[in-house]
């Protein structure tokens, strides 16, 4: 049996636990990697770090900003701020705690240069649009650009006083054909002419001093009265309901030297006593007298014969010698007819001295108002109130009229409206009510832009320079576009 020797094998074995030393160690450092990853990704995470966070600025405040304009319009120039704390939490998340933005020069709801500024919160961006959990916003723009409606005179704003929003605008004058207008005046006398001077004018349910408004309601209305005879006056002039009520009174004197020297073809000449004219002539040669009393009635004036002086001797009238005197003498040349007075004025009386035949003149004559003479321009109705007198006209001047609406700009639904509360008319403020019950209207609602549903216009208010409108919302998807009214 032949035996083989076994082979015989070198080895080199190392202990045991140098073995495990070195595995460990392999472990430790992939452990160790995962570690150092983990740690930075949980300080990225927490503590924001310079390099990181701008790069995702950059990239968030690109997407934001593409958001605004629509594909192929041209860009918008946009002003975007992520707050919120660190933005690598909030790219993890992909949602976005706060973000700003502003639009500093956009077109919205037809007005250019307009800016927008929106703070929207919890952010994110699922398929279809932008999801905003709550926002708010502003429409600033500036007085000059705001329009004009089509067709109307240029407007130019203002804040008022009282931080409500003013308007310069032109009254077209065909717009004020309804305007009716009432001037109060007082009437006096200057001689012969009725005078009616402005009191105050009453307008669109106001009262205004005539001198606060002296080119609207004009200047001293003087109109010619007849003439009376000397020794008549005209005394006064009250407007009353039924016209115009003018006294009129005095004495007529027909001096003796004025009267007629001839009567009947006979010389005459006059003289006065005991209240008796005395009429001197002469017949078949011998001087006479006849005394007569004048005496009112039937429109005229007649001597009635009262005594006969002749012959050194005085007879009655009913005395032979008296009738024979005055059957040569023809009645009617003792009448003279007397001027036609107005109605309501009458002669009250009648003497005679030596100054002559005295007519005593009295009354108050009422003239309607339609013997007024009617001013230029608009139809006048005249009336009396409180003892003044009134000039009712419809109409304007004819000429465009400068006013300044007063008012507080509100919002209802997708309309601003700034109707006015008060306009201004001549340096006067009145209620708008009564102004626009007689004047044509003028448009003063703008149609705002229409909003994604959940976001609504919350106010506007009234800036030094223009008008700040306000948006709030909740739950608000917005496509692209949307936030400046584009709509893709």
């Amino acid at each position: 049996m032949t035996m083989v020797e076994p082979e015989t094998r070198t080895e080199t074995h190392r202990p045991l636990h140098l073995a495990r030393g070195a595995r460990y160690k392999w472990i430790a450092r992939i452990a160790t990697g995962l570690v150092l990853v983990v740690a930075l990704a949980m300080l990225a995470y927490a503590v924001p770090l310079p390099v990181l966070d701008d790069y995702l600025r950059g990239q968030i405040i690109e997407q934001v900003s593409s958001q605004v304009s629509c594909p192929g319009a041209a860009a918008v120039k946009t002003e975007v701020t992520i707050g919120g704390g660190g933005l690598v939490p909030q790219a993890v998340k992909r949602r976005l705690s706060e973000v700003k933005l502003t639009v500093p020069d956009a077109t919205l709801s037809g007005v250019p240069h307009a800016r927008f500024a929106a703070t929207m919160r919890d952010v994110t961006q699922p398929s279809g649009g932008t999801h905003v959990g709550s926002m708010d916003a502003t429409i600033t723009v500036n007085f000059g650009f705001l329009p004009t409606p089509k067709g109307s005179p240029k407007r130019t704003y203002h804040r008022a006083g009282d931080g409500g929003l003013s308007v310069d605008v032109v009254m077209p004058a065909e717009a004020a054909d309804n305007v009716q207008a009432k001037l109060f005046m007082k009437m006096r006398l200057r001689g012969e002419t009725a005078q009616s001077v402005p009191q105050k004018l009453e307008i669109f349910g106001k009262s205004i001093p005539a001198a606060q408004v002296s080119d609207l309601a004009g200047g001293v209305r003087s109109q010619q009265l007849p003439a009376l005879p000397d020794g008549i006056e005209y005394r006064s002039i009250t407007p009353k309901a039924d016209g115009v009520h003018v006294e009129i009174g005095g004495t007529s004197v027909n001096g003796l030297d004025t009267l007629p020297t001839d009567v009947g073809g006979r010389t005459v000449s006059y003289t006065a006593e005991n209240g008796l004219l005395g009429i001197n002539t002469s017949a078949i040669g011998i001087p006479l007298t006849i005394f007569a009393q004048p005496v009112l009635g039937g429109g005229a004036l007649t001597l009635v014969p009262k005594l006969v002086h002749i012959l050194g001797g005085d007879h009655k009238t009913t005395d032979p010698l008296g009738k024979l005197v005055l059957s040569q003498i023809n009645s009617d040349d003792l009448k003279q007819a007397l001027p036609a007075l107005p109605s309501g004025v009458t002669y009250r009386s009648v003497s005679v001295d030596e100054q002559g035949i005295k007519v005593v003149v009295g009354g108050v004559t009422t003239q309607p108002f339609s013997a007024l003479k009617q001013p230029a321009g608009n139809p006048t109705v005249f009336g009396a109130e409180n003892g003044l007198l009134t000039a009712t006209a419809t109409g304007g001047s004819g000429e465009d009229t400068p006013v300044v609406l007063y008012g507080k700009p509100v919002i209802k639904d997708s309309t601003l409206d700034i109707s006015p509360d008060q306009i201004e008319m001549f340096g006067v403020r009145f209620p708008a009510v009564n102004v626009l019950a007689q004047v044509a209207p003028q448009e003063t609602t703008y149609a705002l832009q229409k909003l994604p549903e959940g976001l609504t216009y919350a106010g506007v208010e009234v800036l030094p320079d223009g008008l700040r409108i306000r948006l709030t919302g909740q739950d608000v998807t917005l496509t692209r576009g949307a936030l400046t009214g584009a709509g893709c």
